[in-house]
């Protein structure tokens, strides 16, 4: 069973030996709003994966946990309960935990999504304000090495506690909003997520590749023409709902996750 505990001493293992910051529980020290909108509750075990936000500021963790919880706050009247992240990390590379992970903040949400985008994935917030596309401020910089570092381990350390699959790391700029997490840490989420690519029978960047393999999945009857038609998206759509998922016919990381998981288990990839 993944825990809090369990997850923060994963953590500490990883970085004894490399002089970083001991991960920091936050829970009990950043500032709460014990009548602010509280957060939904969702499934641990059924985590799909994390997204990688920036702070667009120059402020801290503790700044945000207190702009979140204020009276000013822009999640919701009155304010949150808590930080809207499960995870931060500070520019001195320090990961910290703002909430129990069976907590779901309003980090990625944006409308037109079906499914739960913040009860489905863990948000990581990255303490700067980096440069990207729509971000005008001048005083705008990069994340430093350290936070990409910690960034990557906390990534490697759910990954294996999960089971994710490369491409369940994102970035907010997958979830509708361009600006984040700018575009160094971008380059990274897509790094990440091509790091296994898909053999080539199973290109899943071409409609060939997803329409063979939704027949090698006994959901597609149709030719291999690299049309997406009505057929493409009614054989994606029931494999999206045989997989309980949102049958929307659209492909996405998830259903692609899942796909990708349904050809291992058959032995194909």
């Amino acid at each position: 069973m993944i825990t809090e505990k369990s997850l923060l001493a994963s953590l500490n293992s990883c970085f004894m030996g490399m002089g970083m910051p001991e991960p920091f529980d936050g829970r009990k020290t950043l500032v709460r709003n014990l009548a602010g909108k509280k957060w939904k509750s969702r499934n641990v075990g059924k985590l799909q994966g994390m997204v990688w936000h920036q702070e667009l500021g120059w402020g801290s963790v503790e700044a945000v946990a207190q702009y979140h919880t204020g009276q000013n706050s822009h999640l919701a009247k009155g304010g949150t309960e808590s930080i809207g992240y499960t995870f931060a990390i500070r520019r001195n590379g320090q990961i910290v935990l703002g909430n129990n992970l069976d907590k779901a903040p309003w980090s990625q949400g944006y409308a037109g999504r079906p499914g739960d985008e913040n009860g489905e994935f863990i948000s990581v917030m990255f303490e700067g304000m980096f440069r990207g596309n729509g971000v005008t401020d001048p005083s705008a910089g990069e994340p430093n090495y350290l936070q990409m570092l910690s960034g990557l381990v906390l990534w490697h350390s759910c990954k294996n506690a999960w089971g994710w699959a490369e491409d369940a790391l994102g970035g907010h700029f997958l979830f509708g909003k361009p600006s984040c997490p700018g575009d160094t840490l971008e380059a990274v989420v897509k790094a990440v997520r091509v790091n296994r690519p898909a053999p080539s029978a199973y290109d899943f960047s071409t409609v060939t590749g997803r329409q063979k393999s939704l027949k090698d999945l006994g959901f597609y009857s149709g030719a291999m023409d690299g049309n997406w038609g009505p057929q493409s998206k009614g054989a994606l759509t029931a494999f999206q709902i045989k997989a309980k998922l949102a049958g929307d016919g659209v492909w996405g990381p998830v259903s692609e996750a899942a796909i990708r998981k349904a050809l291992e288990k058959r032995g194909d990839v």
